[in-house]
C-alpha cells in the first residue's frame, strides 16, 4: 500500500505542475484559447483577450494552489504515516479547490476589462 500512496502523491505533484503550467502558458498568451486545456467557458472563450486576461487572473490562485499540493505531498511522502488515501484526497482537494478558485477570479477580471461592463 506504501508504494502505491507514493505513485498516487507524484502524480498529485506532477498534475499540479502541469495545471500550473498550462495556465502561465495561456496567460502569457502561448497557448491559445482551445477545447482541451485552461479555464474553458463561455467568457473566458469568448475571445484571444479574454482568455488571455482571465488566465491572467487564474495564475495567482492556480500557482497557490499548485504550491500546496506540492507542499502538502512533499510533507506527506516524506512522513510515512500520512501515506494513506486520506492525504491523497486532500492532495487532490487542494488542486480542484484551485481550479475553482480560478474560475471566478477569471471572470471577474474578463468582465472588468470588458467596456460594455
Amino acid at each position: 500500500m506504501d508504494g502505491a500512496m507514493v505513485f498516487a502523491m507524484a502524480l498529485e505533484v506532477g498534475a499540479a505542475a502541469l495545471v500550473t503550467w498550462l495556465t502561465w502558458r495561456a496567460a502569457s498568451g502561448s497557448l491559445p484559447r482551445n477545447s482541451l486545456a485552461g479555464v474553458r467557458t463561455s467568457i473566458t472563450l469568448s475571445s484571444e483577450a479574454a482568455w488571455r486576461i482571465g488566465h491572467r487572473a487564474a495564475l495567482r490562485p492556480t500557482i497557490i494552489s499548485g504550491i500546496a499540493t506540492v507542499s502538502w505531498c512533499t510533507v506527506c511522502l516524506g512522513v510515512a504515516p500520512l501515506r494513506t488515501p486520506v492525504a491523497v484526497l486532500v492532495a487532490a482537494g487542494l488542486l480542484v479547490g484551485g481550479a475553482l478558485l480560478s474560475i471566478p477570479a477569471a471572470h471577474h477580471a474578463v468582465r472588468r476589462s470588458s467596456p460594455e461592463s
